[in-house]
């Protein structure tokens, strides 16, 4: 039996061990308590570290056929400057200035979990650089209680465009996972960015959606604004 099956049963027994003591506990919160016995952060983290490709708190990643199938409708921000599709059944809600200065809308679904995606429009100072910039949104988000951070790079049109996923335990939701694509366009960095319980099984949505994402919507798109 490998490391991870092995931790794996043991979350297994203390789900039954706490349901026979009349406490019944999630599967989740048991793996993420076994991996924090066995000294690891998070179960996202001991998966990372012993190999396991696939999520035991996510459902599987839905086929490429499922997520191109969603039915998206365009939002166009001519108030700040940006255009992205979001799933139809998606609904729009104001920013949340307690949680950033910098947030300007954001988009909310609770089928199949919670699932949450906010534009941030930030202020940027080339001469500073993308890293720099990134390595201030990381301490803010330490300081949240996230961690697990991992860096890469992905394209949204011609643009190469810098990724950071990160998570944190949340008592009610097992994982509280996020993806962070920075968007940089002259002296303003956008910051789209997409968060859910159910991380496998929305990353394809997820970055679906984001490599629709447009700065300077009079130049780029035509849609009529919501």
């Amino acid at each position: 039996m490998s490391s991870i099956e092995q931790l794996k049963s043991e979350a297994a027994a203390l789900e039954a061990k706490a349901h026979a003591q009349g406490h019944p506990m999630k599967h989740c919160d048991a793996l993420e308590q076994i991996a924090r016995n066995h000294g690891y952060d998070s179960w996202r983290a001991c998966r990372a570290i012993l190999g396991d490709p696939v999520s035991a708190i996510s459902t599987p990643l839905p086929e490429k056929r499922s997520i191109n199938a969603i039915e998206m409708k365009r939002y166009n921000s001519k108030e700040w400057n940006f255009a992205l599709d979001i799933p139809a059944r998606w609904n729009t809600f104001p920013a949340v200035p307690t949680n950033s200065p910098n947030e300007v809308i954001r988009f909310a679904s609770h089928e199949s979990g919670v699932h949450l995606s906010i534009i941030f429009r930030n202020p940027y100072d080339p001469e500073q650089g993308q890293q720099a910039f990134i390595d201030v949104v990381k301490t803010y988000l330490i300081k949240g209680g996230f961690g697990n951070f991992v860096q890469a790079e992905t394209t949204i049109g011609s643009l190469v465009v810098p990724t950071l996923d990160f998570d944190r335990p949340d008592d009610k939701l097992g994982t509280w996972s996020v993806r962070h694509y920075f968007v940089f366009y002259g002296t303003l960095a956008y910051v789209v960015s997409f968060a859910t319980n159910r991380w496998q099984a929305m990353l394809g949505l997820f970055d679906r959606m984001a490599k629709t994402f447009v700065v300077d919507v009079e130049a780029t798109s035509s849609s009529p604004a919501p």
